[in-house]
């Protein structure tokens, strides 16, 4: 593809979430999006509602639902990483921005993004690529739709941590050196598909596991664009996973895991890393 009218057509899949929106918005300025689906992946309730109502004092009305479904979380914690999140992502994370040639769908049920109207959805929209950022897990009705494949923006490093929050899980299990994000092609498996491109951020000594996941984000954003530049102009090369990270669902996350990450920010995970950074980048080995 050598010239504008050659550009692949791509559609992003996102969740509500204020890094996927942001995600949403920066690939329509970079490559040739024509359509954004944001998925609805949350119940109202009367604890969303709540932080809701926080977010909102800082015009983030969607960000890090995932990490406050619990009532019992403390509530310094929430203040902290929406506060974080928002000063990272900013107004561009609050809403997909409207765009000459983009439709924009929010899909209505939960969860479903493999619902047969909204694959019907996703098919009109003819995608030569479809681009996934915090979207659930997509099965094969999704999957076979774009000729040249799916590809993920997974905040993590697939050979060390799958799944969700893996940013903090690196945090939680005292491994800075393991933060990164992996831009990956989809298959029906959680975050084994073949891997295009990996990067880590620089880490400071005032970061904690939120900070990190905004450079997280943007890394890979900028890894996404040039993934997806190099299959328009056949450069791309494919990584097969050859070791596969450990699984972090949704499920194992509860207060006082959020409590123990912050915990141990707190008490100098992040120098302690700093202080030993050559040796420990040692073992982080890409691509494989």
């Amino acid at each position: 593809m050598t010239n504008m009218n050659d550009r692949a057509k791509v559609v992003v899949i996102v969740s509500s979430d204020i890094s996927d929106i942001y995600f949403a918005n920066q690939l329509m300025k970079a490559v040739n999006v024509v359509g954004v689906v944001v998925e609805t992946q949350h119940r109202a309730s009367s604890t969303l509602e709540k932080f809701n109502k926080l977010v909102r004092r800082l015009k983030n009305p969607v960000g890090l639902v995932r990490k406050l479904r619990s009532s019992s979380a403390s509530k310094a914690y929430l203040d902290k990483a929406a506060k974080i999140n928002y000063d990272g992502f900013g107004d561009e994370g609050l809403a997909v921005s409207e765009k000459d040639g983009v439709r924009i769908v929010h899909t209505e049920g939960v969860r479903d993004i493999n619902a047969p109207r909204n694959v019907e959805i996703i098919r009109r929209m003819d995608p030569d690529i479809i681009a996934v950022c915090g979207a659930s897990i997509l099965k094969n009705p999704v999957i076979e739709i774009p000729r040249l494949g799916i590809l993920n923006l997974h905040g993590g490093l697939s050979q060390q941590y799958r799944g969700v929050w893996t940013t903090m899980w690196a945090i939680y299990n005292s491994e800075p050196e393991y933060v990164g994000a992996t831009v990956h092609h989809i298959n029906k498996n959680i975050d084994e598909g073949d891997i295009i491109f990996q990067g880590r951020p620089e880490i400071s000594p005032d970061d904690n596991h939120e900070s990190l996941y905004v450079k997280v984000v943007k890394i890979g954003i900028s890894l996404m664009v040039d993934a997806i530049k190099g299959i328009e102009d056949g450069t791309v090369k494919r990584h097969k996973l050859k070791k596969k990270g450990a699984l972090y669902l949704s499920k194992r996350v509860t207060p006082d895991i959020i409590k123990k990450a912050w915990e141990n920010i707190e008490s100098g995970v992040i120098a302690e890393y700093l202080d030993n950074r050559n040796e420990r980048d040692k073992k982080v080995k890409l691509y494989e």
